[in-house]
């Protein structure tokens, strides 16, 4: 992304980390309206952005626009109106749209949990258990059907309610951990890294229990399908002629035929992983649904299942680092992606993640353990050390405290890196760890 001390958003022009697009009935007196979505001289403000100073200005807005962009270094009320937004029904279809904007502000929405945890030794050992377990059912159930036996998810269930047991306590190692990207085992670990991202995102959402277990279950059991298609086809490296595409397309159908006749698998999951590829547009598979015909969990598994195949290294694209995806992600929002489920995974994520790599403006390597509300160019960071055989864990730096020499250049994040660059085993970092 070209500008990213920007976030994304819908406008044509960026909004800056210190203003927010809201609608102007959440407009309160003291805020200053930088922009508007028509032109000013339509509206009787003298000046190109007004100060809100009475009830009557706000309901000028009102009546006359749908959204508004307030400037809080502007205003004399530094804060948002205190709302939280509405929340996305997992099983239902996406009617509901999630205020991004007033969730971002609120330092303890559930959506800025990755803020507010460090990745930790204590966390990184739970985490690496938990991770374990799915990777170890993973592999059994990628085993089972490649070879035609019976499908028991039984195992794979208890895997899942065990870590969301724990994500909240260790959702920024779990997160690391997904960084981790190895060509060899890229299926098994696809659906892990779905698994453990839907989960946080439905989390984030404030879904229950069970709806965030069935989003991490969906998660890991959402590919399961192309274990059943021509192998030639899943691993060719070049572009897939039409007949090819249109036989890989059939993975979600399968899928879902294996799942639907297993008692133990719940029927949201099983329809979540049948519409993982439908689109808001309805140029998706296997049925063609669109907006509204298909459920939020098969949206959020259909966001983060694109989101890590596009940061992982497949055998016909290189890996793309987090920024280029959640831009890929933004610009085929209501096409490909539900707009909404969108919004919710970048604000969630954030500008890095924890486990993302990075390069500082010293030339040094570094890998983020923390990035925090209102700092988000100034995360916790470690320094990575080479030696002969890779890179060792070096010192923690905070850059929100870093306080350089006079005359010297300030230590600053460059440019974030894609998973695995420079030959970082991430892995191997996370065993250094415990």
């Amino acid at each position: 992304m070209k500008e990213p001390s920007r976030p994304i958003t819908q406008d044509a022009e960026p909004l800056w980390e210190h203003q927010a697009r809201i609608h102007p009935a959440e407009l309160l007196v003291g805020h200053f309206v930088a922009r508007m979505d028509r032109d000013w001289s339509e509206s009787p403000f003298l000046m190109q952005g007004v100060m809100i100073e009475t009830p009557e200005n706000k309901a000028w807005f009102e009546r006359h626009c749908a959204w508004v962009v307030v400037d809080l270094n502007r205003s004399l009320r530094k804060v948002l109106a205190p709302r939280r937004p509405p929340s996305i029904s997992p099983g239902k279809p996406l009617t509901a749209s999630l205020n991004v904007s007033a969730a971002a502000s609120d330092a303890k929405h559930p959506i800025n949990r990755l803020r507010h945890t460090r990745v930790t030794q204590p966390a990184m050992k739970a985490a690496l258990r938990g991770y374990v377990g799915l990777d170890q059912q993973a592999r059994r159930l990628i085993h089972t059907i490649t070879r035609g036996g019976p499908l028991d998810v039984t195992a794979a269930k208890s895997a899942v309610s065990a870590l969301a047991t724990t994500l909240d306590k260790n959702l920024s190692a779990l997160v690391w951990l997904t960084r981790i990207k190895q060509q060899d085992n890229y299926t098994a670990q696809h659906c892990i890294n779905v698994a453990i991202l839907s989960m946080g995102l439905a989390r984030a959402l404030e879904w229950d229990d069970k709806d965030v277990e069935h989003a991490g279950l969906a998660g890991l059991l959402h590919d399961l399908g192309k274990m059943r298609v021509d192998h030639d086809i899943l691993n060719k490296p070049g572009r897939l002629t039409p007949e090819e595409f249109d036989h890989l397309k059939r993975h979600s159908q399968l899928g879902y035929d294996l799942l639907r006749t297993d008692k133990d698998v719940p029927a949201d999951v099983a329809v979540a992983v049948l519409d993982h590829h439908e689109r808001p547009d309805g140029r998706g598979y296997p049925n063609g649904k669109k907006a509204g015909e298909y459920s939020a969990m098969a949206a959020l598994v259909a966001v983060v299942d694109a989101y890590d195949a596009i940061t992982s290294h497949r055998v016909y694209d290189a890996a793309r680092s987090h920024h280029e995806a959640l831009s890929i992600l933004w610009q085929q929002r209501e096409t490909q992606f539900e707009g909404t489920v969108v919004e919710a995974f970048i604000q969630f994520m954030g500008w890095v993640t924890p486990g993302t790599l990075v390069r500082m403006t010293d030339d040094s390597i570094a890998v983020v353990l923390q990035a925090r509300m209102g700092q988000r160019l100034l995360p916790v960071v470690q320094i990575l050390l080479p030696n002969d055989t890779g890179y060792l864990l070096g010192p923690r730096i905070d850059l929100a405290k870093l306080t350089p020499e006079e005359d010297q250049v300030p230590l600053r994040i460059s440019k974030v890196l894609p998973d695995g660059a420079e030959g970082v085993d991430l892995q191997s970092l996370s065993l250094s760890m415990l």
